[in-house]
């Protein structure tokens, strides 16, 4: 019997006694050895300190040794491969703190100078082989969708987000015809009005005023705002005029509120990124919301754009209902090519908007302003990139290039493609789950169950396929020996789950840079200039403060 307890009590601290019961590596440790328990079980000044004591012993557990014993077990046999740190093996902690830094990706990569297969977390593998790019990512691999994926799953995910495959493939057929090269050529006339709309805000800042400064960074992420918007929505936001993507909408209650488009897409993801990597990630994210500034803000201003989100798919839903016809990507969503209704939830119709507005506006801005950066760094590649041009380039009243006359300009797309091999929009590796069985991975056997990725900055660096990887180089793009690079260049992921815009982002980049170089002449305000970037899911540029002025052709 234990003194001092009341009448009861014995037997629900002896089924305590048993329950909190650790097991160490030799023999056992009872937790409530070091002190008394009356101080948990009774209301006494010290019960508070006794609490903590157990928690304290119970998170050490936790964190410590239970993933210190599942790495010592090695059940799926990961250990055989290097950690990318000291830490790698017992716990994710270490692949999150690449994320403060600013550039995860730079950081695998440097580790994958010196291991081709490395271990990200305690369940993560990276890979950097082509041949590990078509086991994981290949139209036949039985890998799927997972990971951080899982963090990410809502009921009506969008075309990235879904996991299932059928699910996915479902999702996709319905896209699949509007995003077809044929069918988004027929929207030419949305990107060429966008163009015509920056090239007269740039004409106005410098007309009789010599050069004149901006941020084309902010410029072109205006110009993909609303280029996605229209093709999308047939709706204009009003960025390019105002100078911004403050929009003002109307809440549910009547009221009205200013919500800035892009900080909406860019402050969730800042703070989700900072621990999707996480098998504890749903766990935390709500406690991180109430005290960290960082996630309630993220938390703040996502419900903003799904508020701004759900304006913009019920004005759409409005006009068709009213019978009014519209040629873009909703009209996929509503009805299918034989005119059928689809009666899709509006749910579903918004989940999938989310994702086509956030690819569709972030990604393409992100590669311009690369590719713009990678040009004035390189003058004798702008110089033969603008004598291309000015030779084949058609153009508009407003000086505005056709698609017709840019897209079979080789070293265009050359310039392109460099900067999408060098920085990708996407640069991290995208997460796959071995099957059940378990699967080989370029000559490894990996565990069912097994996230594993490759990541794309590294694929896309390799010096087998890319000599003097670092540097600019779109000649690399007409060689000989290009179409075997395409093994390692993955800017648009590969096989079945591939990005459905690869075409409509190369659409709005072939005519707007082709409209940019042939009209203007840049340079950087600051001549030390140094491009600078954080990674979250995207790889974000900062801002990119250019001179610019008219070019007399």
């Amino acid at each position: 019997m234990i003194m001092g307890l009341p009448e009861g009590r014995e037997a629900k601290v002896e089924k305590a006694r048993k329950d909190i019961k650790v097991q160490k590596l030799v023999g056992e440790y009872d937790v409530f050895s070091g002190c008394p328990y009356q101080l948990l079980i009774q209301d006494t000044p010290a019960k508070n300190d006794a609490m903590i004591a157990v928690l304290l012993s119970l998170a050490l557990v936790l964190l410590i040794f239970q993933p210190l014993i599942t790495y010592l077990r090695d059940t799926k046999r990961l250990r055989r491969f290097p950690n990318a740190t000291c830490f790698s093996g017992i716990s994710n902690i270490p692949f999150m703190i690449l994320r403060y830094r600013g550039f995860r990706s730079k950081e695998v990569h440097r580790a994958h100078q010196h291991h081709p297969v490395l271990r990200l977390g305690p369940n993560t593998v990276s890979f950097s082989s082509p041949a590990a790019i078509r086991a994981i990512y290949g139209h036949a691999t039985p890998c799927a969708k997972g990971g951080s994926y899982e963090n990410t799953l809502t009921p009506h995910a969008g075309l990235i987000e879904v996991i299932d495959k059928q699910d996915h493939a479902a999702k996709r057929r319905i896209l699949s015809n509007a995003f077809a090269t044929r069918n988004l050529e027929q929207w030419e006339f949305k990107v060429a009005d966008k163009v015509r709309r920056l090239t007269q805000r740039f004409d106005h800042a410098c007309d009789d005023k010599g050069p004149a400064v901006v941020d084309f960074r902010k410029w072109v992420n205006l110009f993909t705002v609303e280029a996605i918007v229209d093709i999308a929505l047939s709706q204009r936001l009003g960025c390019l005029e105002r100078g911004d993507d403050l929009v003002r909408i109307t809440t549910s209650d009547g009221g009205e509120k200013t919500v800035p488009f892009i900080e909406g897409l860019h402050a969730p993801r800042r703070a989700l990124s900072m621990i999707v990597w996480s098998p504890w990630c749903r766990r935390v994210k709500p406690v991180l919301e109430s005290i960290s500034a960082l996630f309630s803000t993220g938390r703040q201003l996502g419900e903003d754009f799904n508020d701004l989100l759900g304006c913009l798919v019920k004005e759409r839903v409005r006009k068709h209902e009213a019978g009014e016809e519209l040629d873009d990507l909703a009209t996929c969503l509503f009805q299918d090519k034989a005119g059928q209704a689809r009666n899709l939830q509006f749910a579903a119709i918004q989940g999938q908007m989310s994702t086509l507005l956030d690819a569709g506006s972030d990604t393409t801005a992100i590669a311009l302003t690369h590719v713009m950066y990678f040009l004035l760094k390189n003058p004798d590649i702008l110089k033969r990139l603008r004598e291309e041009v000015d030779l084949h380039a058609v153009v508009d009243t407003d000086g505005v290039a056709t698609y017709a006359s840019v897209k079979n300009l080789p070293y265009l797309r050359a310039c392109l493609d460099e900067s999408l091999r060098l920085y990708p929009p996407v640069c991290t590796g995208l997460h796959r789950v071995t099957p059940p069985e378990g699967y080989e991975i370029d000559g490894h056997w990996i565990a069912g169950g097994t996230v594993v990725a490759v990541p794309i900055y590294t694929a896309q660096r390799n010096p087998a396929f890319f000599p003097e990887p670092e540097r600019y180089a779109p000649e690399r793009w007409l060689s000989e020996k290009a179409k075997d690079a395409q093994a390692s260049f993955i800017p648009f992921s590969a096989g079945a789950r591939g990005c459905i815009g690869r075409n409509i982002t190369y659409i709005e980049q072939m005519m707007l840079l082709a409209s940019l170089v042939r009209r203007y002449d840049f340079g950087f305000d600051d001549e030390g200039f140094q491009l600078v970037h954080e990674e979250a899911f995207n790889l974000w540029p900062g801002p990119m403060r250019l001179r610019i002025q008219r070019r007399l052709v």
